[in-house]
């Protein structure tokens, strides 16, 4: 009999094979004292063995899989973690002062940092916590002297299934060992999803048991597309699924010819597609993908993954130095740091009890003008090696704008007398993610040079609804009637005084959305790298002169579900079948 599982879907296409089930348990850690200093200086000789042991390890693995830029950026990242020198005296220091083994020391280490990770909600966050906790447990594994060679052990293709998957032996896969991952926890965003996708192979996340359920062996369906996991499939499951799996595979090779071509609607209208990215050595990939440089470079990861950051200008600077280098003459667009909310440092309380509409982004930032400072100073060096732009998060007042081109000048003129070297200051922009913001949207047009909305926040503010809560974020609806007003009255303001204004999040990429955009008349949709290719596929079928009375009559609608059904009429005749699947499937969910 077969058993159907309904998760996350974190990396497109079909697979079907045998389960191959890996069971990676914890690494327990017995506290153990010290008698003397001589058994102090040889668990700390132990430790740095340990570390350079893990750090050769992890060198091989990024030789290995050196043409993925997702793994290749993971590993590096991890090493970055591993040379941390405040990890290594956190560990050092609990091995002199508590006088206790190495492989305890760096046990209690890796607790603590997970502890103030886990205070964080937004799933991408929490994802980041695995690069730590894989560092952790392999210099561990080193000092005890353990290895887990199952996945280096494996010789045919299998679908893996775990409760989930350190990072740095995901990257050290084969694309010739996997048909396909599947696990209990995760997201969309987690590292296994990235490597997913990076090596082109299907990925479903977020089944909670689905490990429980597993015998290696046993014949496995995944469906990457919809989420859907299928154990033991029937004779029924089985021919339908293969079926899929081919229209997928023309879809896609069909999707991939388009990706050198540039992102133009069917009668002839240019579209600037961009990426978002949260790491500077993802802007190595955005050509090979076709995007347009960056429209959204969340600049507050490079401080999540090295703290150190919050107080080193340096590595801002080399951060925003490649990223400008990598892609010039293409324009990217910097946000500033967008801490609170749901993304925090130690520095920022935690204990708000309404953290979206309290302390965060550009407030932070305005408040700690030391700390903003620093970004600030980053920003403007690094702006002589390529097409940079400023991006300010949560603007809701002029007076916020003002303060950061008061700031931007004194910097510049700081840069100056010190004799460094610096670029022009960036043209100025500001993300669109409140009503606030879009009802003063006439009052801050003259103070800045572009605009961006930021559909995601946008969304949960105008409907009050929390998306991370599992009460109601079935009510988060980018296609609500009052967020597309929101964002035509944004667009025809921007219109009207000529300034550029593009949108990011999820409503960019959402197949059922794009029309509306290009309609409306946004400049710029900024996606996730790896979907450039499938919404320059569903720009290039559409016509600017039919989707902009698409737009227009998708004003005067009562609800999401009208205006889903109005675009689906619309592009269920243009867009490739596999993209009309993820529609039918999206257009059923909003409709029960």
């Amino acid at each position: 009999m077969s058993i159907r599982l309904k998760g996350t879907p974190a990396s497109p296409g079909v697979s079907i094979g045998p389960a191959f089930l890996l069971n990676i348990e914890e690494i327990r850690i017995q506290k153990r004292n010290l008698r003397n200093k001589e058994e102090v200086e040889a668990e700390l000789d132990r430790f740095r063995a340990a570390l350079a042991h893990t750090r050769m390890e992890l060198e091989q693995i990024s030789d290995q899989v050196s043409d993925i830029i997702e793994g290749r950026q993971l590993i590096e990242v991890q090493i970055l973690l591993l040379n941390d020198p405040s990890m290594i005296s956190d560990v050092e220091n609990r091995i002199r002062n508590e006088q206790v083994s190495a492989d305890y020391a760096v046990s209690r280490a890796l607790y603590d940092v997970l502890e103030r990770f886990s205070l964080i909600e937004d799933s991408y966050i929490k994802g980041r916590a695995i690069d730590i906790r894989d560092v952790g447990k392999r210099i561990m594994a080193n000092l005890m002297g353990t290895e887990q060679e199952a996945l280096l052990n494996l010789t045919n293709p299998v679908v893996l299934v775990s409760r989930d998957l350190d990072p740095s032996q995901t990257a050290g896969l084969s694309r010739k060992q996997l048909l396909g991952i599947v696990t209990d926890l995760g997201g969309s965003t987690s590292h296994t999803a990235i490597l997913a996708r990076s090596m082109g192979i299907p990925a479903v996340v977020a089944l909670k048991d689905v490990a429980k359920y597993v015998v290696t062996g046993q014949t496995v369906i995944i469906d990457g597309i919809h989420g859907n996991v299928i154990l033991n499939p029937n004779d029924d499951e089985l021919e339908y699924y293969y079926k899929l799996k081919e229209r997928y595979n023309i879809a896609e090779a069909e999707i991939a010819l388009n990706a050198e071509n540039p992102a133009v609607t069917a009668d002839g209208i240019d579209i600037e597609l961009s990426a978002n990215i949260e790491f500077s050595l993802e802007a190595d990939q955005v050509r090979r993908f076709g995007g347009n440089g960056i429209g959204l470079f969340r600049t507050e990861f490079i401080m999540l993954l090295t703290p150190e950051a919050e107080d080193d200008e340096e590595i801002h600077y080399r951060a925003y130095r490649h990223v400008l280098e990598t892609l010039n003459p293409d324009p990217v667009i910097i946000r500033t740091l967008d801490l609170g909310g749901d993304k925090f440092l130690d520095s920022i309380p935690t204990k708000e009890k309404n953290p979206f509409l309290g302390w965060r982004a550009i407030r932070i930032c305005l408040d700690r003008p030391e700390k903003f400072t620093r970004q600030l100073r980053a920003l403007l060096r690094a702006a002589r090696h390529g097409n940079g732009r400023i991006m300010l998060p949560m603007i809701t007042g002029y007076d916020q704008i003002l303060q950061v081109r008061v700031m931007l000048e004194d910097i510049a003129a700081e840069l100056d007398r010190e004799g460094i070297p610096r670029g022009e200051i960036p043209p100025l922009g500001i993300m669109i993610e409140t009503p606030a913001a879009v009802l003063g949207i006439d009052l801050l047009l003259p103070h800045t040079d572009f605009v961006s909305i930021g559909s995601n926040d946008l969304t949960q503010y105008t409907l009050a609804v929390d998306r991370g809560s599992p009460y109601v974020s079935k009510l988060f609806d980018s296609l609500h009637p009052a967020v597309i007003r929101q964002i035509d009255i944004v667009a025809r303001k921007c219109k009207e005084v000529e300034q550029w204004v593009g949108i990011c999040g999820q409503m960019a990429n959402n197949p059922l959305a794009i029309p509306l955009l290009v309609g409306f008349g946004l400049n710029e949709l900024s996606v996730p790298l790896t979907l450039i290719p499938d919404v320059k596929e569903m720009i290039s079928v559409i016509r600017m002169s039919e989707v902009k009375t698409i737009a227009k009559k998708a004003l005067t609608m009562k609800s999401g579900n009208e205006i889903r059904n109005l675009v689906f009429d619309y592009v269920k005749s243009r867009y490739p079948e596999i993209i009309l699947d993820e529609i039918h499937r999206e257009r059923n969910d909003g409709e029960n």
